[in-house]
């Protein structure tokens, strides 16, 4: 990955130039002898949903659903590098539209693809291997090792309990994949709340105060967690066959029905979570010998930092 200086970071103007598209070249220029030394596509890759859920123009499906993947260009890495554009995702979605052009709205994309195309993207640009370290339960040794990221590319998705109808009273329900919008959301949410409450953990100010504040918090998050739940909703179908799809309607509907609602949904992404296989990585600890299995996660804060 290109050297960036710790203090680096970009104001938004700067940022604004650095994604937005560069004008064509004239017309008077021919051809580029350099095109042929520029990035190429270095994998393909199935995209688990197949491309459904996207929104009307926001991928450029292809007949096979074999998409091109391009490493990242010096571009890309110092727009990883801006804090702003990683925290609030705009950075990681002109990520994913220049190293997978078919993608060419990434806020829309759905949740069924992000850790696809990060790894995707991980891989073409830095190759198959990735450092990663684990804490062994056992000895709470710290263990570095590599693992094939190729591994995490040929995992088979099913989908198809999206496909399927969950019951609510008389009522039908049919959820959908929330997008990385939706999901960058939520993070953000979460993180506002818990920087919240360790403010109002370390202010001096009186206990009924605090939990006052307390109480808006908890407001806040019940409410995200309603808004949440309603954005997965992709229609709900009536018992003489009307489809509500209008998301105010759908969102009144979830805020002022009763909990049973809450449940069916949890049974039913349950259904789901099992069609998508765990990320895991097989450990012994070299220090002990334990056995265990290390679960692998990423940020995309992180996943770029460095190359194995």
């Amino acid at each position: 990955m290109a050297d960036t200086p710790e203090t680096f970071s970009m104001t938004p103007e700067q940022l604004a130039s650095f994604t937005q598209p560069k004008p064509a070249v004239e017309s008077n220029f021919v051809s580029n002898p350099l095109s042929k030394y520029m990035r190429q596509p270095t994998i393909y890759i199935e995209l688990p949903s197949k491309g459904e859920y996207w929104k009307e123009g926001s991928l450029e499906r292809t007949e096979n659903n074999q998409y091109p993947v391009y490493p990242m260009s010096t571009r890309d890495e110092l727009i990883l590098n801006t804090p702003d554009a990683l925290m609030n995702g705009q950075g990681v979605v002109d990520v994913f539209q220049s190293c997978i052009p078919n993608i060419k709205n990434g806020w829309d994309m759905p949740i069924l693809d992000v850790d696809l195309c990060l790894i995707a993207i991980r891989v073409a640009s830095y190759g198959e291997m990735m450092e990663y370290n684990s804490t062994c339960p056992s000895c709470q040794e710290i263990n570095n090792y590599e693992i094939d990221l190729k591994d995490f590319l040929g995992l088979t998705i099913d989908a198809s309990g999206f496909e399927k109808q969950t019951a609510f009273k008389e009522l039908k329900i049919k959820v959908k994949p929330i997008t990385y919008r939706a999901m960058t959301a939520q993070s953000l949410d979460e993180f506002e709340q818990q920087r919240l409450i360790t403010t109002i953990s370390n202010t001096e100010i009186d206990e009924y105060q605090k939990q006052e504040k307390f109480n808006e918090i908890l407001k806040s998050m019940t409410m995200n967690t309603v808004r949440n739940i309603a954005g997965s909703i992709e229609y709900i179908e009536t018992p003489d066959g009307e489809r509500v799809v209008d998301q105010t309607l759908i969102d009144d509907f979830v805020e002022n029905c009763d909990r049973k609602i809450f449940d069916e949904l949890k049974k039913h992404q349950q259904l789901i979570d099992e069609g998508i296989p765990a990320k895991n990585i097989p450990t012994t600890c070299p220090e002990c010998q334990h056995q265990y299995v290390s679960p692998f996660t990423f940020d995309q804060a992180n996943f770029f930092g460095s190359a194995s």
